[in-house]
């Protein structure tokens, strides 16, 4: 049976090379592209102006998540990008073909085995095709994932295709494309996604290297990428302090925005997570009186956040009391129309039957069954993705089966209760990040607010805690 289902995914299309047009593939891209913007509730692309237009480029990626890199990568790629992977994961063949089929190479390390190694040749000729037929190759610049928000060294095996493949282009220019990626939070859906596209690298000028002394042209070229991709993501530097300053970039943030007169966006916040770092970073190196005082508080603050059960953001961003009322009168509203007014329960229920995935929390079933946090992101996105395909083509045949049964005023409709099903699955899937996160906050500002009511005195010290990180920093 696996070996009929190898058969059948490696004939669609019948694409002779990886990079070939792909009909299947070209169908289901946009698909998988929408479904990636779905999962995240802000999507911001910067720097698209900077991905070359008069020459062959390789996007190099920092990479933190197992597959949401390369799911950002295909969103922002003007054509089909091909992708590297460690080969582990090709092991199975029926896994191999479906890899191959979405465009992925294999790549062979040390722990692969010896005698593994000479199959790089042949991945790194296919590479090079794909570059000389102008389609952009991806490999993620530091060749493993890592669950921190910090620039691991890097492999040469993307700088030895870029030479060899330079080689073969003449005068024709290359580039690598430095592209930074964060993730404000890496489990939960509908967090926030930030690709930030710097200045394509050339590489031409390390070609004279390259031919004379290949070893230090890999060398130069890993040096250039990494100065230029650390300022393109958050970067935190100083290992030692790691936990402490990333708390820091988070909870100070919102002050350091406000001092500095930026909006509330995904974009800003990414911007002052990577500020309030590099000033810590050089604080840290200093180890001044001051910066070790404001380590000693950071660790008790994340202390009494996690004694009272609140996350360490809730006393900065927490909402005002009349806005937090002000923001459940809807909720309530709605609860008292589901209640009371039968079309707006029967509307509420049909929206809730055509669409329930975003409050299944998926998140929590990976973080159950998956031990490498750095894949359950992934995990969590391929769950949501094919349940919401699979429940999405259930629930549109069955309501043109079946036909407006269920809402007998509306009953002349038939079989356009399909297409209504659809419309509002594809506006569920869109709707669905701000909804629910929108939801949740309002929950935890109630919280908050409880809190404040009757643990007075815990709050207050909390409170006090969090001013004193703003002022030491």
């Amino acid at each position: 049976m696996s070996n009929l289902l190898v058969a059948f995914i490696g004939n669609i299309g019948m694409a002779k090379s990886i990079q070939d047009n792909n009909r299947l593939y070209n169908f289901l891209s946009p698909l998988v592209q929408f479904g990636t913007r779905c999962h995240y509730q802000r999507f911001d692309v910067h720097g698209l102006e900077n991905l070359p237009t008069d020459g062959a480029y390789i996007i190099a990626p920092c990479h933190q998540q197992a597959l949401m890199e390369p799911l950002a990568v295909l969103n922002f790629a003007p054509k089909p990008p091909v992708f590297l992977a460690r080969a582990d994961i090709f092991e199975k063949p029926v896994i191999r073909a479906i890899l191959t089929f979405l465009k992925i190479l294999p790549v062979y390390r040390i722990r692969d085995g010896q005698s593994n190694l000479s199959k790089n040749n042949d991945i790194f000729d296919r590479s090079r095709d794909v570059l000389l037929d102008g389609f952009p190759l991806c490999l993620m610049a530091e060749g493993r994932h890592n669950n921190r928000h910090h620039l691991l060294p890097m492999g040469k095996g993307m700088f030895r295709i870029a030479g060899e493949t330079q080689l073969k282009l003449g005068d024709h220019p290359l580039y690598i494309v430095p592209t930074g990626i964060d993730f404000d939070e890496y489990e939960r859906p509908y967090s926030n996604l930030v690709v930030n596209i710097g200045k394509p690298i050339p590489v031409q000028p390390f070609m004279k290297d390259f031919r004379d002394n290949e070893p230090v042209a890999l060398n130069e070229m890993r040096e250039a990428l990494s100065t230029a991709l650390s300022p393109l993501m958050h970067d935190i530097r100083c290992e030692e302090y790691y936990d402490e300053i990333f708390t820091l970039c988070n909870v100070l943030n919102g002050a350091v925005r406000q001092r500095e007169g930026m909006t509330n966006s995904a974009w800003n916040r990414f911007l002052v997570r990577q500020k309030i770092s590099l000033d810590l970073d050089r604080r840290a190196a200093e180890r001044g009186e001051d910066f070790e005082n404001l380590v000693s508080q950071t660790r008790s603050y994340s202390q009494k956040c996690k004694s009272m059960h609140l996350r360490e953001r809730d006393v900065p961003d927490h909402w005002s009391l009349p806005l937090t009322l002000l923001a459940l009168l809807p909720v309530l509203l709605l609860a008292a129309g589901v209640c009371c007014v039968p079309v707006v329960r029967l509307l509420f229920l049909f929206w809730l039957v055509c669409y329930p995935i975003p409050f299944i929390p998926t998140h929590l079933i990976t973080r159950k069954i998956i031990a490498d946090s750095q894949f359950r992101s992934s995990v969590n996105f391929g769950i949501r993705f094919f349940l919401s395909i699979i429940y999405g083509i259930v629930i549109v045949i069955v309501m043109a089966c079946t036909g407006g049964m269920w809402m007998s005023r509306l009953a002349d409709l038939g079989a356009w209760w399909g297409l209504i099903a659809a419309g509002v699955v594809h506006l569920g899937a869109i709707l669905a990040g701000p909804t629910v996160n929108a939801l949740k906050a309002i929950g935890r500002n109630m919280r908050y607010w409880l809190f404040k009511l009757v643990k007075s005195k815990e709050m207050k010290n909390l409170e006090g805690l969090y001013r004193r990180l703003v002022e030491l920093f």
